[in-house]
Order: structure tokens, then sequence, then C-alpha cells
């Protein structure tokens, strides 16, 4: 063959290869960002979560994790949307103003204690209520789920049995509603993201903790620096978080991959969450116990959080009602969604 010949056979091998279809065997990694430490129990059901897409996908779809998070835990959608990591999840109290729908299952007195029933209850009211009126630039939401209550700890010898009590105290306290609701009871509060409290503990900035669960408490190594824990029925604190995917990417894979990942997140996913968190959050509570003294909120403390939490579900009703939604609707039907599958309380 000669070289003319040689140079137009060739360059018909390579116009054919890029006009042929992508293999449908061909494999695609995912690279997901994870924020938590290693020890946290997310690592352990983010890999089950992708060993399982793997295998259903016949070893198309591969996720892979970050060592470290490629970005502060407010920063990690940017990360997503500009290609540091092509997934990740989110803390919706991050999520921004934007989103104010997934806040739903954040506001006070919604969540009982039954991680699994809150997640798939804010899976169920979102998809009804918010998810034709939000978007989510640049990013594909795959799930959305909750971890446990948020307990309401002292790290004094007094225990915290009235507003007073509270009010003497400089608490951490996760930003957003939980925050603003214990600043319009006249709490003093400091905020942060959780993996940074065992500073702010140790170095004492702070003499109680809300916002976290009680198996966060033993993860986050301020398990030694508790002393007792005040329990509600319905939680005035539930922190949630939205599982998603960077566009390009979602919009890069097949319609096949993209079902395999639909399948296994939502719902799927969020069951996942719940199951686990249900397990650690009784046993983080048993295990709290053998250190730190629980009693039941008080009716005096009670009454003035609930004070305090009414401009919060005030705000998020007028929110909303902006967005066009019927926040009222909304939040009664998140609120029977909980008690229809709320089957323990581990708060």
């Amino acid at each position: 063959m000669n070289l003319k010949a040689l140079k137009t056979t060739a360059l018909a091998g390579v116009a054919s290869a890029l006009l042929a279809p992508v293999s449908a065997n061909a494999e695609t990694t995912i690279l997901f960002n994870i924020f938590t430490p290693p020890s946290h129990f997310t690592w352990q059901v983010f890999q089950d979560w992708a060993d399982q897409i793997h295998e259903a996908s016949e070893g198309r779809l591969s996720i892979e994790f970050t060592a470290q998070s490629v970005a502060p835990p407010p920063r990690v959608m940017d990360a997503v949307r500009r290609g540091a990591a092509d997934a990740g999840f989110v803390a919706n109290i991050y999520a921004g103003p934007d989103h104010p729908g997934v806040q739903v299952g954040m506001l006070p007195w919604v969540h009982r204690g039954d991680s699994m029933a809150t997640s798939i209850a804010l899976q169920n009211t979102y998809e009804r209520f918010f998810a034709d009126v939000e978007e989510w630039p640049g990013l594909e939401v795959l799930s959305m789920y909750h971890f446990g209550g948020g307990s309401l700890c002292s790290l004094t010898d007094e225990p915290i049995n009235t507003i007073e009590d509270l009010q003497a105290l400089r608490l951490w306290s996760l930003a957003g509603n939980l925050g603003a609701m214990m600043s319009n009871a006249g709490v003093t509060i400091a905020t942060g993201p959780a993996v940074q409290i065992h500073e702010m503990v140790s170095r004492n900035v702070v003499d109680a903790l809300t916002g976290i669960t009680y198996d966060s408490v033993i993860n986050f190594r301020v398990a030694d620096y508790t002393h007792s824990c005040v329990q509600f029925d319905r939680s005035p604190f539930s922190i949630n978080f939205t599982h998603f995917i960077n566009a390009r990417v979602w919009n890069g894979l097949s319609a096949e991959d993209q079902a395999v990942l639909r399948e296994y997140s939502g719902e799927h996913l969020a069951r996942m969450i719940g199951e686990t968190v249900n397990e650690r959050a009784l046993a983080g509570r048993e295990e709290l116990s053998q250190t730190a003294s629980f009693a039941p909120v008080s009716p005096e403390l009670l009454a003035a959080l609930e004070a305090g939490a009414e401009p919060v579900i005030a705000n998020w009703l007028e929110t909303v009602g902006e967005l066009g939604v019927d926040g009222q609707a909304a939040l009664d039907f998140m609120i029977s969604e909980v008690d229809r599958l709320s089957t323990i309380n581990a708060n």
C-alpha cells in the first residue's frame, strides 16, 4: 500500500471512530465528594450505594470518592458545578435562598425521631410541592434525606430545664432555622459547620450545643464534654441533605445509566440513609447516656422554644408563598407523612 492510500485509510478509520456511537459497555467513573470524616457513617452507606449502582449498571458506572472534601461544606454545590468533583451532597442549610422547599423538613416540630420516615416524607413532599418550581442550575438532584433530630445538650454540670438556663449559656447551633429560633428565644448562639464543632467545644468557645445527633456528638469527639441532654417528642430541628450530580456529567450519561442512578437514588437511598441513621441514633443515645443524663423537655422550656419558632415558620410560609406554593398545605402534608411513616423515636 502506498503512502497516499495509507493516509486515506487511516483518516477514514479516525472519522469512523468519531462518528460511531459510544459503546453501551463504556465505563464512566463519577468522582463523588464527601466532606464528613472517614469515621462518619456516610462513607459506608455511600460505598454500599456505589456498589449497588456498579452492579446494576453491569460495570458501566463506577463511583469513586474524594479522599477529602474539595471545598468547605457551604461551597460543595459550587465545587460540583465547576467540576472539582462530579457529584456530592450538601446540608440544606447551605442550599441557599433559591431552595426554600427543602426546608420543609427542617422546620421545628416536624421530625418525630424516625429518620427513615422523615427522609421518605421529604422526598414525597418535595416532589409534590416544590420540584416543579425550584431550579438547581448546573446540578441534577438525585435524592434527599434526613439525618436524626438535633440534640440539645449542656456542656456544664447544670442541666437545661428552663429558658433562663439556656439563655445563660453560649450555645453552638447549626445556622438557618434552628439558629433563628434560638436567637428569637433570646439565646446567644455561635454557628458553623458541624465538622468544626470539636474545635469550638474543646476551646471553651461554647458551653452548650444543639442541632447534631447523639451519635454525631460521639463522632465529632465532644461526648466527653457533654453532661446532660434534653429530649423532645418532636424535634426543634432535623437536618436534611440534597444528593446531586453535575448537570454536564448527567447529560453525558446514557438513558440506561441515568435510569440506574434514578432507581438507586431517590427513595431507595433515602431509605438506606434513614435506616442507618435510626440505628446509629438509638445506639448513640444509649452510649451517650452512660456518661450524660437525659430528661424530657420541660413544658416551660418547650413553650419558650415554640414561641421562638413561630416567626421562623411564618417566614418560611411567606417565602414559599412567593413561589406560588401553598406552604401550609406543604407543611401539613409533610407532617402527615412523617406521622404516617414513623415507627420509632430516637430523639
